[in-house]
């Protein structure tokens, strides 16, 4: 069975109408986390599931829905190494965000099976442009052209813990290093860096990278399910979100 985290941090935003955490988010009368957790039940395979979030705003909601709740501190990446923790000598781990309401059980079994199959250290899904726009066209997505295609990532992941623990302070520079160019062309060198700017970059190349900075064995997992990139970042994606939710 594989054990589950759920990463549902604080983001307080006035444009979420109140609400204190974004996964509290009413839809069609259900908190968008209710729909991630009832598709994790009711795949194939999935062990316990835990909850990485302020328990102030989570623990009387979640009470008995899921395993148990690790009160948030920290960035993004701390807080992942909580959940980890939790779980001590597990083999392999899932984490998924909280704000995937349109996550289906197909979509976590693909993704699982195929991890499986690829026996990786990381395993992450990408989608192909004409397949999130084939299903979700009114959603605002960035892409990233490459050599095989424009993709777009997703919102979960296989893990082999042991790995990800070891490698905490240069993934938090990843993290950190995201949405800058030049920190990261310092990390993944220029020759990198030209080749994703200019489209001829390839998953194969990209997967090598990571395992030269952080001696990961990590795996793009191409998935045709879009469902499980698309998270809400946005008013607009609440829009979208009930609308397929209501059909």
């Amino acid at each position: 069975m594989l054990n589950t985290v759920i990463l549902a941090g604080s983001q307080s935003d006035e444009s979420w109408s109140g609400y204190k955490n974004k996964c509290l988010i009413n839809i069609n009368g259900k908190a968008l986390i209710d729909y991630v957790i009832e598709a994790l039940k009711k795949s194939n395979d999935i062990g316990k599931i835990v909850v990485v979030g302020p328990l102030e705003d989570l623990d009387s909601y979640l009470n008995g829905k899921v395993n148990d709740i690790i009160d948030s501190k920290g960035s993004i990446v701390q807080n992942l190494i909580k959940g980890i923790k939790y779980f001590g000598t597990d083999e392999h781990l899932l984490v998924c965000t909280s704000d995937i309401p349109l996550i289906t059980p197909e979509a976590i079994n693909d993704f699982i099976l195929k991890a499986k199959e690829l026996e990786a250290d990381f395993c992450y899904p990408v989608i192909e442009k004409t397949v999130n726009n084939k299903m979700f066209p009114e959603v605002e997505r960035t892409f990233v052209k490459i050599k095989e295609g424009s993709f777009t990532g997703g919102n979960i992941f296989h893990m082999k813990p042991a790995v990800i623990e070891t490698s905490v302070p240069l993934i938090e520079k990843l993290m950190d290093s995201r949405k800058n160019p030049f920190k990261m062309a310092r990390l993944f060198g220029l020759g990198f860096f030209i080749k994703l700017l200019t489209g001829r970059l390839s998953i194969a190349i990209a997967e090598k990278k990571i395992f030269d900075i952080l001696n990961v064995k990590a795996k793009c997992i191409i998935s045709q399910y879009p469902e499980i990139g698309n998270d809400v970042d946005k008013l607009s994606d609440i829009i979208v979100v009930n609308a397929h939710l209501s059909k």
